[in-house]
């Protein structure tokens, strides 16, 4: 039998977030299974048949989830996973993740959600990692996860979700019950754990974040339902996949804990969200800056109507003012930043306010139930107004690592979870942008923030996209100096005159000394498989090629 693991037993105690649940809402008993408590919620509230779900041109009312959900947990146990399980979903976002991702919380292991990039390397560090027992996958995405078998030595079993045309192995659909069941949920501690997520690994090899039956509730019961407060008729898009912590409340747990809808689509194109915004009347929309920034010119190109659009929010990368702007022009709707991390599970700031309209040009407040902090990043105390330092955070989720013993004492300092993003909070409790601390770039004795760079390239008429970096200096006279990727419009030429002209730009708009000293025009910039430029890789090009 597979070991019942709790959040609170797997840090060390001088390494342990300190958790907060200061809010009514926030009050959880110790026995809690989320799912379950999700799905009698809905039927206290009358919304058994209420849509939750539009997935594949269908409605689904919660009633229909839940029935779902019932016959997908018979069908685990059938396939002997059992209380503490791990089993890794490597299915896109439809209604079969959500039900799926559903049924092992309700059954009391442990769901992996992965999204579809990951290779069958990736596949196999992660069941090793977490000693996964299942692994279900679409018949699509088979061929990376197969060889987990072989690698685990037989101690990960694969199953298709609907199926495998080639015979390679089981089918989950086999192991359904005929007709409907009632649900069969297990008696679990509020604390025990129901998902793993992994980082992205850029900052090294990816980690476990571990998350209990409470989180799930606390998440929706602080930022969702305090700062975005959705109505029944509200409906939810957007680019995030459930495989990120963002695309995991948004598409799973918010609306099944307040009772909107949402859609659920694995084409994260602009063009199948902006047609979704019109078919569903979208009030609520997530994406990333660089998603904005291409979805307001498609929507300026087709003269779309998104007149529906509320709450269009943004997080995961800095919102530059010019692309704020340009949304604003086109849509008469401002933007809305989020700062969350997989580590915490969902937000702890946010510049949506109910019945307000967002403070532009800053990251927003702490959302309710969350402390935020400035610290200083050689003593961890807190900073006062107007002081760089360190972002971090404390509230009802927290920090806790799988394995990573090490990593969990550099990121937990004094309860606190510390990110290395370097901010500063000004009179009114608004927190503002200033960098990435690994991101910033130390040029002749100058701390230059790439964001305010690219700030100001934005603001020229022939940038549409852009990103700046540290590369090495040619002539060796700095440490480094700013190198901008940039990506211009069809009335541009790229080229030196060009280049000498962003340069002239930056200088009569900014500081001098903050000018991009080498620029490469580029088709497109790298991103993420939610829109978010790969700042990570560009770096390791302007190293590389500083180095030739």
């Amino acid at each position: 039998m597979p070991v019942i693991r709790k959040y609170s037993e797997l840090a060390p105690p001088d390494a342990a977030p300190v958790l907060s649940f200061d809010l009514p809402e926030l009050q959880y008993p110790e026995r809690l299974n989320a799912v379950k408590t999700v799905f009698d919620g809905a039927r206290e509230n009358g919304w058994s048949e209420r849509t939750v779900f539009y997935a594949d041109n269908q409605d689904y009312t919660f009633a229909d989830v839940e029935a779902l959900v019932a016959r997908s947990m018979a069908a685990l146990r059938a396939l002997d996973i059992c209380h503490g399980d791990v089993v890794i979903l490597r299915i896109p976002d439809t209604l079969d993740l959500v039900t799926t991702l559903l049924a092992v919380q309700g059954i009391g292991a442990i769901a992996m959600p992965t999204y579809a990039q990951l290779r069958a390397d990736d596949l196999v560090y992660r069941a090793d990692d977490a000693d996964a027992r299942l692994l279900i996958a679409s018949a699509d995405l088979l061929d990376e996860a197969l060889p987990v078998v072989h690698a685990r030595g037989g101690k990960t079993t694969v199953v298709a979700i609907s199926g495998d045309p080639s015979g390679r192995c089981h089918n989950f659909a086999d192991f359904l019950p005929e007709g409907e069941i009632s649900p069969v949920y297990q008696d679990t501690d509020a604390e025990e754990l129901c998902l793993f997520l992994y980082t992205s690994g850029s900052t090294g090899a990816p980690k476990g974040t571990t998350h209990c039956h409470r989180d799930m509730l606390a998440v929706s019961d602080s930022y969702w339902r305090y700062c975005l407060a959705p109505g029944q008729d509200d409906v939810l898009g957007g680019t995030p996949s459930i495989a990120f912590a963002l695309g995991f409340g948004m598409f799973v747990y918010f609306p099944l804990r307040l009772g909107h809808a949402a859609i659920l689509e694995p084409d994260k194109s602009p063009e199948t969200a902006l047609a979704q915004i019109q078919q569903y009347n979208v009030t609520i929309f997530a994406g990333v800056v660089s998603y904005y920034n291409v979805l307001a010119r498609l929507i300026r190109e087709t003269g779309a109507d998104v007149s529906s659009l509320v709450h269009p929010m943004t997080g995961g990368e800095p919102l530059t003012e010019e692309i704020e702007r340009f949304w604003l022009e086109v849509t008469g709707v401002r933007l809305e930043q989020f700062i969350g991390t997989t580590e915490m599970l969902h937000c702890f700031v946010t510049s949506t306010r109910p019945g307000e309209l967002p403070h532009t040009a800053t990251l927003g407040h702490a959302v309710p139930g969350y402390d935020v902090a400035v610290l200083d990043p050689e003593t961890f105390e807190e900073l006062p107004d107007g002081e760089h330092g360190l972002f971090a955070s404390r509230g009802p989720t927290g920090t806790v690592y799988w394995n990573k013993p090490d990593q969990q004492e550099k990121v937990v300092r004094k309860g606190w979870n510390v990110f290395q993003d370097v901010v500063w909070r000004d009179e009114h409790g608004d927190f503002q942008y200033v960098a990435r601390h690994d991101e910033m770039i130390i040029s002749s004795g100058y701390n230059i923030s790439p964001v305010q760079v690219e700030n100001v390239l934005m603001q020229h008429d022939a940038v549409v996209e852009c990103a700046c970096v540290a590369a090495p200096d040619p002539d060796g006279r700095r440490g480094a100096i700013v190198k901008a990727y940039v990506v211009v419009n069809d009335r541009h030429e790229a080229g030196e005159p060009l280049a000498a002209d962003l340069q002239y730009f930056v200088k009569n708009n900014a500081a001098p000394y903050m000018y991009p000293r080498a620029i490469s025009f580029e088709d497109v910039l790298p991103k993420t498989i939610n829109g978010k430029i790969l700042r990570s890789e560009l770096r390791e090009r302007a190293r590389s090629e500083g180095e030739e």
